[in-house]
């Protein structure tokens, strides 16, 4: 099984803000520290929003935080969040049957 980088950066992003807590993390920082586009990244850090994932503080001090402690979030469950579109294993797709 192949993770799109929509997946990879889910979990950077995750982790980056898992680390850094209780300080807030903003999508800037983390795009420079790991090299990726702010654009992909806003984009992702709006689906782990939207999928309860993170909590996005707004306004000049804002930033995202972790919307339920770390241990709570199953890299399983981010993982099936994230490739909603992709079967998990090859054979499960009906091209393949």
């Amino acid at each position: 099984m192949r993770l799109t980088l929509f997946t990879d950066y889910a979990f950077r992003l995750l982790i980056k803000v898992a680390v850094t807590e209780p300080d807030l993390v903003t999508i800037s920082q983390t795009a420079e520290s790991y090299g990726i586009s702010r654009n992909h990244l806003t984009k992702i850090a709006n689906e782990l929003v939207r999928g309860g994932y993170l909590t996005a503080v707004r306004g000049r001090s804002g930033g995202l935080r972790l919307a339920k402690p770390a241990a709570a979030i199953n890299v399983g469950e981010v993982v099936r969040f994230c490739e909603s579109d992709a079967p998990l294993v090859e054979c499960f797709d009906r091209i393949n049957n």
